[in-house]
Formats: structure tokens, sequence, C-alpha cells
């Protein structure tokens, strides 16, 4: 649905076909992260969305239990959305959170990005049908889709087809593409078959929950370890556990034995369904695609749930790729310009997923003594241990700004490199304009956001007191490549380019940079769409 936007905010047509009629209502990810959020915000859609989800004043901390009712071993504190917001009020100039992460259930996103499809009139959304054989034709693409509820079947045809199918993608399986990786490995936690159960239960809040409310609860003790997510601050909660199944029973029997021995004390609860999937993997397709197919999101990675990065990693795909597509569609694109799509997102998958897994294998191994629960001095050293433990893993699930942020395109065949990269580091932010990776951002004035000026094809960013140059402008409009020159006298944007000028592409990566343009215009032109 995002890539759908994104292309029709560019004004290029497209088809959704999904054999689901409806958005699903099931919880899924917990985490939109800050490069997520500025997407939404180039939709111009980031301030709706922050309205879903927890109330805006709820913490959201995460709080580790010997049960829910049970003893507070650790805590690790993180602000309000009301609180990160303020902050983006008061924050420098050379702040790089335009955007800070936000946590609010997919469920809740999904639901409102399918009502925003369903308006436009460039997106052709066909929920409820299912498509059942596809052709590339090699001028285009042609699939055969059937609405499940009558049995209709209809062909469609386009330029290209995106295969954002999910793990168990028709397109890729077609494709005969394999993913490589680590499997997920048998853990008590975070490795293996997991169900995650949707639940209404507001009385944990009377009877369960003590002290400053959470965003996440983690409960371990030497019967059981788990997750709760609060929803929506009031009764709403996922619950995850292991499917450890004993003999002749079933899931059912399992969540709700698993879940009592989390809750410490009695509680009404009611099940709103459930679904079981398998925790601990890191996989990415070897391929992205083949001729006028390409693939997005868990079509080409899985991941384990470990810091969030799933579903972010896709909506970042989709940048990639959208503008890609139009300017293939609209002519300003060249032949290579589909192949840089898997040679800049391939890496980035296997640098995310690598990153997940770690933090599942070390969430396998949680120190739990079974004197954890005992209010002697055995058990109280037993529970620091366990909060040291989870308070040093929190580092890496939860301060990845640098995973969030840092993706880089250095190797790209359509970035003109300068060698000057920072190092990778998931838990820290370096920004440079250093081409291939994200644009810095600067704060022009309260509320004025730098990336809010850049234009929906390609930005040159004039940094100089000089006049803007139009030679490149005249070049662009001759190419049909879309172009806007934005001039800022801001010095704290100029020391953080440190160049007098930066090509930005439509996903806001740096594609060259310079104290002057270079001699050939067109030849940098050419590179960076993918002409040469």
């Amino acid at each position: 649905m995002v890539l759908a936007l994104q292309l029709d905010q560019l004004g290029v047509p497209c088809t959704i076909i999904n054999k689901e009629r409806d958005s699903r209502w099931h919880p899924k990810g917990n985490t939109h992260n800050s490069r997520t959020m500025e997407h939404y915000r180039r939709l111009g859609l980031a301030k709706q969305i922050r309205t879903f989800g927890l109330p805006p004043e709820h913490p959201t901390d995460v709080g580790y239990f010997t049960t829910l009712a049970g003893i507070e071993v650790a805590r690790l504190r993180m602000p309000s959305e009301a609180e990160k917001m303020q902050a983006v009020e008061h924050a420098e100039p050379a702040d790089q959170i335009v955007e800070p992460i936000f946590r609010c259930n997919q469920m809740y996103v999904e639901r409102f990005l399918f009502d925003k499809v369903q308006t436009s009139r460039r997106i052709d959304s066909r929920f409820g049908w299912e498509c059942v054989e596809w052709t590339d034709c090699g001028d285009h693409v042609e699939v055969r889709a059937v609405e499940t509820a009558t049995s209709r079947e209809e062909i469609f045809e386009g330029e290209y087809l995106v295969g954002c199918d999910g793990g168990n993608s028709t397109v890729r399986r077609k494709l005969g593409i394999r993913y490589s990786g680590e499997p997920a490995r048998e853990q008590v936690w975070a490795g293996g078959l997991t169900a995650s159960t949707f639940l209404r239960a507001p009385a944990f809040y009377r009877k369960a929950i003590h002290g400053t409310p959470c965003w996440q609860y983690f409960v371990a003790n030497p019967r059981v370890q788990a997750n709760f997510v609060a929803l929506d601050g009031k009764g709403l909660f996922l619950f995850s556990t292991r499917l450890l199944l004993r003999d002749n029973e079933q899931e059912a029997d399992v969540i709700d034995r698993r879940l009592k021995l989390c809750l410490g004390t009695d509680a009404e609860f009611e099940y709103l369904g459930h679904f079981s999937w398998t925790a601990g993997q890191g996989l990415v397709a070897d391929s992205y695609g083949a001729g006028r197919v390409v693939m997005a999101g868990d079509a080409v990675h899985l991941f384990t749930p470990q810091g969030g990065f799933g579903m972010n990693t896709g909506i970042d795909d989709v940048a990639n790729l959208c503008w890609k597509l139009a300017a293939l569609l609209q002519g300003w694109g060249g032949p290579d310009l589909l192949q840089s799509y898997a040679a800049e997102r391939r890496p980035v998958a296997i640098r995310n997923t690598t990153a997940a897994q770690q933090m599942a294998r070390r969430a396998g191994v949680v120190p739990i003594s079974n004197r954890i629960e005992d209010m002697t001095l055995a058990g109280e050293a037993a529970r620091r241990e366990l909060a040291e433990f989870y308070l040093r893993s929190a580092q890496a699930a939860y301060a990845s700004i640098g995973i969030q942020l840092g993706a880089r395109y250095d190797n790209s065949p359509i970035i003109v490199s300068d060698g000057l990269a920072p190092p990778d580091d998931a838990h820290r932010y370096v920004p440079s304009a250093s081409p291939g990776g994200r644009a810095p951002h600067v704060w022009l004035a309260k509320n004025q956001s730098l990336f809010d000026e850049f234009g929906s094809g390609f930005t040159l960013l004039c940094l100089s007191q000089s006049a803007p140059p139009d030679g490149i402008a005249t070049l662009a409009k001759a190419r049909r490549l879309p172009l806007k020159v934005v001039q800022t006298s801001s010095p704290v944007a100029r020391e953080l380019y440190n160049a007098d000028f930066a090509l930005i592409r439509p996903d806001q990566h740096v594609a060259w940079r310079g104290n002057r343009l270079p001699d050939d215009l067109d030849g940098l032109l050419s590179r960076v769409t993918g002409w040469q």
C-alpha cells in the first residue's frame, strides 16, 4: 500500500491485487522507526499516523517482570509520544531526528493506509482478488487474477510487476529464487514456533499491572518466558509466547496455559485471535527479481522481530523502488536503473537481518535462576544478574538509530562515491553527505525541515552564497528529469554537507556532492538515472 501511495504521488497509476478483502485486524509489528516515519512524512501522512495506538502521554517503557503482577526486575525508560514530539519542537538545527520512532501497532496504520488507497484515482484497489498466474511478456507483464467471492476472472496488464506478497511469495516461487541465510534455532525464547495472540484484557490494569504502565512487558521465570505489548493503553494487548506443545495439546491450550503462568494473579481476559510464526530466522532472497518483475518486503527478506526491523526494511525497499519505476515509466530512467534496486537494497537486508538475528540469539540465553522469585538475598542477586542482562541487551534492541537511518548505497552503480562514508554502527548514526547515504537533516527554522524543501524528483541543494546554476536545470528539462533547485544559506547545512552542492535523489539519498558542478553535467545525470 505504501508503494502504491508513493507511485500515486509521483503520478504513476497502479493496481493492487490482494486476496484479503480488508486490512487484517490482528496485531503485527509494533514499531514504525524514524526512517519509516520520514517516508510517511513525504506522503503527508506522518501527523495523522501519530494519532493512532497508545495515548500521547502513555510511557513507552519496556519492563521486565517475574510475572505481570509479580516483581519488576528492570525497566528501560523511554519517552512518551508527547515527550518525543516536544523534543522535536526544541531541537537544535543539526538534530537528525526529524521524525521520532513511533511505537504503534501495524494493524492501526494498515487500516488507515487501506482507507487511503481507496480514495486515489490512480490506484485500482482489487482487494478480495487473488493472483493465480503471471507472465513476463518482455515488453509488459500480464497477471491473471480471480475475485475470491465470485470466482470472476480478469487479466491485468502492466509495465512492471512488484511482488509484495510475503514469505510464501507466489512471485518468488515462480522465479525460482531461494532464500539464503540463517534459519531459526530452537530456543526457549526468540527461536522456533511462536504464537501471537490478540487479547482484550482491561482487567490487567486493575489486577496485574502495578505502578507506571509500560509499552512492552517481558515476563521471565523458570516456568515461562513471554511478552505483552500494550496496543491502546486501555486493555488491548498482543501476547507472544513459544508454542511448546505437550502430547495431544492444541495451540489454543498452549497459549492459555502459558498466559496464565505469566499473569501471577487472577485477571479476566478475552481471546480475539492468534496466529503462529517462526521466530529467530534471518533470510534474504538470492535475487530481487528478473526482467520486468521485482519483489519487496517479506518476499525478499524474513526477519525475527527483535529490533523491529522487518516491516521497516520493507518500507525502505519501496521508497527506493518507487522512484525508479516512475523514472522508467516517464522516460527519464535508463536501462540500468531497475538493476540498481537489488544492488542497493539486498546488502541492507543482509545487514538488518543479521543484526536482528544476533539480538534473537542473545535473547535465547536469558539467565533465569530457579530463585528468581525468592524474597531472599539469593533471589535479589538472581534478579540483579537478570536486570544487567536485560539492560545490556536493550541497548541493541531499542537503541538502533544506526540501523534506522544509516543504510548506505556506497557501491551502487548509480552513486558517485567519494570514499568518505562513515563506518556502519547499529547504535550510532553519523550524518554524512558522502554519496550513498541519507541526506543529512537540518532544521532551517522552527518546524521547517530541510527535507520538506526537497522535490518529489531530484533536488540540487545549493549551499553556497553564489547564485544557483541554471545549466543543470535546463539540461534536466531536456532529459524530462524532474529537478528542483533549493538554495539555503544555513551555515549548519554547509557544515554538515561539507560541499557547496549536493544532488539528492527522490528517496532522500545523496547521489553526488562537490564544491563545483562537474564539467560533464550530462554524464552526471546519466549516471544517477541509470543510463551509463
